[in-house]
Protein backbone atom coordinates (compact mmCIF):
# COMPACT_ATOMS: atom_id res chain seq x y z
CA UNK A 1 0.00 0.00 0.00
CA UNK A 2 1.35 3.38 -0.80
CA UNK A 3 1.87 5.92 2.57
CA UNK A 4 -0.09 9.06 2.43
CA UNK A 5 1.38 11.78 4.87
CA UNK A 6 0.12 11.47 8.10
CA UNK A 7 -1.83 14.43 7.89
CA UNK A 8 -4.04 13.35 5.21
CA UNK A 9 -5.57 11.42 7.24
CA UNK A 10 -8.21 13.81 9.07
CA UNK A 11 -8.79 15.26 5.72
CA UNK A 12 -11.36 15.16 3.08
CA UNK A 13 -11.00 15.89 -0.40
CA UNK A 14 -12.08 19.24 -1.81
CA UNK A 15 -15.17 19.22 -3.78
CA UNK A 16 -16.06 22.57 -5.10
CA UNK A 17 -19.89 23.34 -5.78
CA UNK A 18 -20.65 21.66 -9.17
CA UNK A 19 -20.18 24.74 -11.76
CA UNK A 20 -20.87 24.67 -15.89
CA UNK A 21 -19.19 25.41 -18.58
CA UNK A 22 -22.18 26.46 -20.09
CA UNK A 23 -22.14 29.96 -21.57
CA UNK A 24 -25.49 31.05 -19.97
CA UNK A 25 -24.88 29.90 -16.59
CA UNK A 26 -24.41 33.43 -14.62
CA UNK A 27 -21.86 32.49 -11.69
CA UNK A 28 -22.08 35.24 -8.86
CA UNK A 29 -20.44 32.38 -6.23
CA UNK A 30 -17.00 32.91 -6.64
CA UNK A 31 -16.54 36.58 -6.91
CA UNK A 32 -15.20 36.82 -10.49
CA UNK A 33 -15.68 40.53 -12.02
CA UNK A 34 -17.48 39.62 -14.96
CA UNK A 35 -18.66 42.99 -16.02
CA UNK A 36 -16.36 43.60 -18.60
CA UNK A 37 -16.84 42.90 -22.41
CA UNK A 38 -14.50 40.48 -24.31
CA UNK A 39 -13.12 44.18 -26.21
CA UNK A 40 -10.83 44.23 -22.82
CA UNK A 41 -9.75 40.83 -22.56
CA UNK A 42 -8.87 40.99 -26.92
CA UNK A 43 -7.07 44.16 -26.24
CA UNK A 44 -4.66 42.72 -23.77
CA UNK A 45 -4.56 39.78 -25.68
CA UNK A 46 -3.58 41.94 -28.93
CA UNK A 47 -0.46 43.49 -26.83
CA UNK A 48 0.74 39.49 -25.25
CA UNK A 49 0.62 37.51 -27.88
CA UNK A 50 3.31 38.45 -30.25
CA UNK A 51 5.79 38.87 -26.98
CA UNK A 52 5.86 35.70 -25.87
CA UNK A 53 8.27 32.87 -27.31
CA UNK A 54 5.82 29.41 -26.60
CA UNK A 55 9.08 27.30 -27.25
CA UNK A 56 10.89 28.40 -24.13
CA UNK A 57 10.32 28.85 -20.85
CA UNK A 58 8.59 31.74 -19.08
CA UNK A 59 10.86 34.74 -18.01
CA UNK A 60 12.42 33.32 -14.59
CA UNK A 61 13.74 37.17 -13.92
CA UNK A 62 10.48 38.81 -14.80
CA UNK A 63 11.64 41.98 -13.93
CA UNK A 64 9.01 44.03 -16.49
CA UNK A 65 6.25 42.79 -13.94
CA UNK A 66 7.89 43.04 -10.89
CA UNK A 67 8.92 46.81 -12.03
CA UNK A 68 5.10 48.17 -13.07
CA UNK A 69 3.75 46.46 -9.74
CA UNK A 70 5.94 47.99 -7.31
CA UNK A 71 4.43 51.23 -9.46
CA UNK A 72 0.99 50.01 -8.81
CA UNK A 73 1.69 49.37 -5.25
CA UNK A 74 4.36 51.94 -4.45
CA UNK A 75 6.73 49.45 -2.96
CA UNK A 76 10.40 48.79 -4.70
CA UNK A 77 10.33 45.91 -7.15
CA UNK A 78 12.74 44.14 -4.34
CA UNK A 79 9.66 44.25 -2.39
CA UNK A 80 7.18 42.46 -4.82
CA UNK A 81 7.53 38.37 -5.80
CA UNK A 82 4.82 36.92 -8.04
CA UNK A 83 3.19 33.15 -8.18
CA UNK A 84 0.89 30.89 -10.11
CA UNK A 85 -2.42 32.77 -8.36
CA UNK A 86 -2.50 34.01 -4.93
CA UNK A 87 -3.07 30.37 -3.52
CA UNK A 88 -0.03 29.35 -4.18
CA UNK A 89 1.34 32.20 -2.68
CA UNK A 90 -0.24 31.55 0.39
CA UNK A 91 1.15 28.17 0.17
CA UNK A 92 4.48 28.92 -0.26
CA UNK A 93 3.94 31.22 2.73
CA UNK A 94 2.84 28.70 5.42
CA UNK A 95 5.40 26.02 4.35
CA UNK A 96 8.23 29.16 5.29
CA UNK A 97 6.87 30.02 7.97
CA UNK A 98 4.76 27.33 10.22
CA UNK A 99 6.08 24.76 12.07
CA UNK A 100 4.24 21.74 13.51
CA UNK A 101 3.92 23.74 17.04
CA UNK A 102 3.37 27.40 15.41
CA UNK A 103 0.36 29.18 16.79
CA UNK A 104 -1.74 30.30 13.82
CA UNK A 105 -4.66 32.29 14.37
CA UNK A 106 -7.24 32.96 11.94
CA UNK A 107 -10.23 35.09 11.92
CA UNK A 108 -14.02 33.70 10.99
CA UNK A 109 -15.08 33.75 8.39
CA UNK A 110 -12.26 33.23 6.65
CA UNK A 111 -11.04 32.36 2.89
CA UNK A 112 -11.80 28.53 3.45
CA UNK A 113 -9.06 27.48 1.14
CA UNK A 114 -6.11 29.03 3.80
CA UNK A 115 -7.66 26.48 6.36
CA UNK A 116 -6.31 23.46 4.12
CA UNK A 117 -2.96 25.19 3.76
CA UNK A 118 -2.47 25.41 7.24
CA UNK A 119 -3.27 22.30 8.63
CA UNK A 120 -0.78 20.90 6.63
CA UNK A 121 1.58 22.27 8.44
CA UNK A 122 1.08 23.35 11.84
CA UNK A 123 -1.30 21.36 14.54
CA UNK A 124 -1.55 24.38 16.38
CA UNK A 125 -4.41 26.52 15.22
CA UNK A 126 -7.02 28.82 16.30
CA UNK A 127 -9.92 30.71 15.12
CA UNK A 128 -11.19 34.09 16.28
CA UNK A 129 -14.89 34.10 15.45
CA UNK A 130 -15.92 37.83 14.12
CA UNK A 131 -18.61 39.28 17.01
CA UNK A 132 -21.85 41.04 15.21
CA UNK A 133 -20.87 40.75 11.96
CA UNK A 134 -24.44 42.53 11.16
CA UNK A 135 -23.49 45.25 13.25
CA UNK A 136 -20.48 46.32 15.03
CA UNK A 137 -18.45 43.66 12.94
CA UNK A 138 -15.42 43.30 15.83
CA UNK A 139 -12.69 41.75 15.97
CA UNK A 140 -10.89 40.47 19.46
CA UNK A 141 -7.20 41.60 18.70
CA UNK A 142 -6.32 40.34 22.17
CA UNK A 143 -5.78 36.84 20.77
CA UNK A 144 -3.31 38.01 18.65
CA UNK A 145 -0.37 37.78 21.61
CA UNK A 146 -0.98 34.40 21.88
CA UNK A 147 -0.36 33.37 18.68
CA UNK A 148 2.76 33.11 16.36
CA UNK A 149 1.32 33.75 13.42
CA UNK A 150 -2.08 36.02 12.34
CA UNK A 151 -3.73 35.22 8.67
CA UNK A 152 -6.59 38.15 8.11
CA UNK A 153 -8.33 38.95 5.14
CA UNK A 154 -8.85 42.54 4.14
CA UNK A 155 -11.59 42.57 2.86
CA UNK A 156 -13.04 39.79 4.73
CA UNK A 157 -14.26 37.04 2.39
CA UNK A 158 -17.39 36.53 2.82
CA UNK A 159 -18.30 39.31 4.79
CA UNK A 160 -16.81 41.72 2.39
CA UNK A 161 -16.01 44.60 6.04
CA UNK A 162 -12.40 45.98 5.56
CA UNK A 163 -10.31 47.22 8.37
CA UNK A 164 -8.80 50.34 7.85
CA UNK A 165 -5.21 50.13 7.18
CA UNK A 166 -4.34 52.38 10.25
CA UNK A 167 -5.75 49.83 12.34
CA UNK A 168 -3.17 47.11 10.94
CA UNK A 169 -0.24 49.59 11.24
CA UNK A 170 -0.88 49.56 14.46
CA UNK A 171 -1.05 46.24 15.58
CA UNK A 172 2.42 45.33 13.70
CA UNK A 173 3.54 47.78 15.96
CA UNK A 174 2.27 46.22 19.02
CA UNK A 175 3.63 42.68 18.12
CA UNK A 176 6.74 43.09 15.79
CA UNK A 177 7.21 39.12 16.81
CA UNK A 178 4.14 38.22 15.19
CA UNK A 179 3.61 37.58 11.32
CA UNK A 180 0.62 39.04 9.98
CA UNK A 181 -0.42 37.90 6.38
CA UNK A 182 -3.24 40.06 5.09
CA UNK A 183 -4.95 38.93 2.04
CA UNK A 184 -6.33 41.77 0.20
CA UNK A 185 -7.52 39.79 -2.83
CA UNK A 186 -9.89 42.48 -2.75
CA UNK A 187 -7.76 45.84 -2.44
CA UNK A 188 -9.04 47.25 -6.40
CA UNK A 189 -12.32 47.21 -4.81
CA UNK A 190 -11.57 49.16 -1.22
CA UNK A 191 -8.69 50.89 -2.57
CA UNK A 192 -7.31 50.26 1.36
CA UNK A 193 -3.76 48.65 1.63
CA UNK A 194 -1.16 47.82 4.03
CA UNK A 195 1.47 47.16 0.86
CA UNK A 196 2.80 50.62 1.81
CA UNK A 197 3.95 49.46 4.97
CA UNK A 198 6.13 46.76 4.38
CA UNK A 199 9.64 48.09 4.66
CA UNK A 200 8.82 49.53 7.83
CA UNK A 201 7.50 46.31 9.20
CA UNK A 202 9.35 43.22 8.38
CA UNK A 203 6.28 40.69 9.80
CA UNK A 204 4.17 41.93 7.28
CA UNK A 205 3.37 39.76 4.22
CA UNK A 206 0.39 40.73 2.16
CA UNK A 207 -1.27 38.16 -1.15
CA UNK A 208 -3.03 39.70 -3.91
CA UNK A 209 -4.50 38.58 -6.97
CA UNK A 210 -5.37 39.31 -10.30
CA UNK A 211 -8.38 37.21 -10.59
CA UNK A 212 -10.66 39.72 -8.79
CA UNK A 213 -10.35 43.14 -10.12
CA UNK A 214 -8.54 42.42 -13.07
CA UNK A 215 -10.93 40.50 -14.00
CA UNK A 216 -8.01 37.44 -14.82
CA UNK A 217 -9.10 34.76 -12.76
CA UNK A 218 -7.98 32.09 -15.44
CA UNK A 219 -4.60 33.08 -16.08
CA UNK A 220 -4.03 31.99 -12.33
CA UNK A 221 -1.78 35.56 -11.38
CA UNK A 222 -1.15 36.52 -7.69
CA UNK A 223 2.03 38.14 -6.40
CA UNK A 224 2.79 39.37 -2.69
CA UNK A 225 4.35 42.25 -0.67
CA UNK A 226 6.66 41.94 1.71
CA UNK A 227 10.12 42.66 3.16
CA UNK A 228 13.23 42.00 1.31
CA UNK A 229 13.82 39.22 3.73
CA UNK A 230 10.66 37.13 3.81
CA UNK A 231 10.37 37.21 -0.12
CA UNK A 232 13.93 36.16 0.48
CA UNK A 233 13.17 33.19 2.35
CA UNK A 234 10.28 31.98 0.19
CA UNK A 235 12.32 32.53 -3.04
CA UNK A 236 13.92 29.08 -1.32
CA UNK A 237 11.13 26.74 -2.30
CA UNK A 238 9.54 29.33 -5.01
CA UNK A 239 9.95 27.54 -8.39
CA UNK A 240 11.62 29.75 -10.61
CA UNK A 241 9.49 29.12 -13.35
CA UNK A 242 6.06 29.70 -11.23
CA UNK A 243 4.66 32.47 -13.65
CA UNK A 244 4.09 31.16 -17.31
CA UNK A 245 4.83 33.18 -19.93
CA UNK A 246 0.80 34.07 -20.92
CA UNK A 247 0.29 35.42 -17.43
CA UNK A 248 3.44 37.53 -17.38
CA UNK A 249 2.19 39.55 -20.53
CA UNK A 250 -1.01 39.76 -19.79
CA UNK A 251 -0.41 40.86 -16.24
CA UNK A 252 2.40 43.81 -17.72
CA UNK A 253 -0.78 44.57 -20.37
CA UNK A 254 -3.85 44.78 -17.77
CA UNK A 255 -1.63 47.10 -15.81
CA UNK A 256 -0.96 49.38 -18.39
CA UNK A 257 -4.91 49.74 -19.31
CA UNK A 258 -5.50 50.28 -15.48
CA UNK A 259 -7.92 52.60 -16.76
CA UNK A 260 -9.97 50.20 -18.24
CA UNK A 261 -10.06 47.73 -14.73
CA UNK A 262 -11.02 51.51 -12.51
CA UNK A 263 -13.71 51.80 -15.67
CA UNK A 264 -15.02 47.98 -14.77
CA UNK A 265 -14.66 49.02 -10.78
CA UNK A 266 -16.67 52.15 -10.59
CA UNK A 267 -19.27 49.55 -12.49
CA UNK A 268 -19.51 47.28 -9.78
CA UNK A 269 -19.01 49.75 -6.84
CA UNK A 270 -22.55 51.35 -8.92
CA UNK A 271 -24.70 48.32 -8.92
CA UNK A 272 -23.72 47.57 -5.65
CA UNK A 273 -25.00 50.87 -3.95
CA UNK A 274 -27.88 50.21 -5.94
CA UNK A 275 -28.57 46.94 -4.68
CA UNK A 276 -27.89 48.19 -1.02
CA UNK A 277 -30.98 50.32 -1.58
CA UNK A 278 -33.17 47.82 -2.78
CA UNK A 279 -32.10 45.29 -0.05
CA UNK A 280 -33.04 48.53 2.51
CA UNK A 281 -36.28 49.41 0.67
CA UNK A 282 -37.17 45.54 1.10
CA UNK A 283 -36.24 45.18 4.68
CA UNK A 284 -33.32 42.57 3.80
CA UNK A 285 -30.16 42.20 6.44
CA UNK A 286 -27.05 42.60 4.97
CA UNK A 287 -22.87 43.72 5.64
CA UNK A 288 -21.84 47.09 4.09
CA UNK A 289 -19.12 45.63 1.73
CA UNK A 290 -15.37 46.96 0.46
CA UNK A 291 -15.51 44.23 -2.02
CA UNK A 292 -17.33 43.20 -5.27
CA UNK A 293 -19.87 41.08 -3.25
CA UNK A 294 -22.73 41.36 -0.64
CA UNK A 295 -23.55 39.11 2.27
CA UNK A 296 -26.79 39.21 2.90
CA UNK A 297 -29.44 37.31 5.75
CA UNK A 298 -32.05 35.27 4.09
CA UNK A 299 -34.43 32.89 5.71
CA UNK A 300 -33.95 29.78 3.88
CA UNK A 301 -30.60 29.82 1.90
CA UNK A 302 -30.73 26.26 0.66
CA UNK A 303 -33.72 26.70 -1.01
CA UNK A 304 -32.55 29.97 -2.27
CA UNK A 305 -29.51 28.20 -4.16
CA UNK A 306 -31.46 25.73 -5.67
CA UNK A 307 -33.87 27.93 -6.89
CA UNK A 308 -32.13 30.33 -8.07
CA UNK A 309 -29.57 27.28 -9.65
CA UNK A 310 -32.51 26.74 -12.15
CA UNK A 311 -32.74 29.88 -13.46
CA UNK A 312 -28.98 29.58 -14.36
CA UNK A 313 -28.04 31.58 -11.51
CA UNK A 314 -25.46 30.77 -9.26
CA UNK A 315 -24.85 32.67 -5.61
CA UNK A 316 -22.74 30.93 -2.53
CA UNK A 317 -23.83 29.15 0.39
CA UNK A 318 -21.87 30.75 3.36
CA UNK A 319 -23.90 29.24 6.52
CA UNK A 320 -21.40 27.02 6.70
CA UNK A 321 -19.39 29.48 9.34
CA UNK A 322 -20.83 29.57 13.36
CA UNK A 323 -22.73 33.05 13.45
CA UNK A 324 -23.92 32.97 9.75
CA UNK A 325 -26.59 30.44 9.17
CA UNK A 326 -28.88 31.41 6.36
CA UNK A 327 -26.98 33.76 4.69
CA UNK A 328 -25.67 34.11 1.28
CA UNK A 329 -22.58 35.65 -0.69
CA UNK A 330 -24.05 37.21 -4.22
CA UNK A 331 -21.15 38.46 -6.51
CA UNK A 332 -21.74 42.23 -7.84
CA UNK A 333 -23.11 41.51 -11.48
CA UNK A 334 -25.41 42.94 -14.20
CA UNK A 335 -28.07 45.10 -12.88
CA UNK A 336 -30.81 42.28 -14.36
CA UNK A 337 -29.28 39.44 -12.20
CA UNK A 338 -29.23 41.61 -9.21
CA UNK A 339 -33.05 42.23 -9.87
CA UNK A 340 -33.72 38.01 -10.29
CA UNK A 341 -31.99 37.38 -7.16
CA UNK A 342 -33.52 39.72 -4.94
CA UNK A 343 -37.04 38.93 -6.36
CA UNK A 344 -35.92 35.09 -5.38
CA UNK A 345 -34.84 36.07 -1.67
CA UNK A 346 -38.82 38.00 -1.32
CA UNK A 347 -39.73 34.76 -2.67
CA UNK A 348 -39.29 33.36 0.96
CA UNK A 349 -39.89 35.88 3.14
Amino acid sequence: MIKVNNKLNNFQEYKPSSRSSEPEINKLDWNECSLQSNDYFYKLLSKSLDKIDYSEYPDINNQTLLKKLALYCEVEKENIQTFNGSDFALHYIFACFLNTDTRVLIYNPNYTQVDTYVRLYSDNINYSEISDPFGKHSYNFEEIQKHDVVYLSNPNNPTGHCLDPSIIKELLRQHPNKLFIVDEAYFEFSGKSCAKFVNEYKNLIVTRTFSKGFSLASIRLGYICACEDLISTINKIRNTKEVNSFAQALGEAALDNIEETNKRIEKVKENKEKLELLLQKNSIQYIKSEANFILVKVSDSEKIVRDLASQKILVRDRSIFSGFENTLRITIGDWHLMEKVIKKILKYP
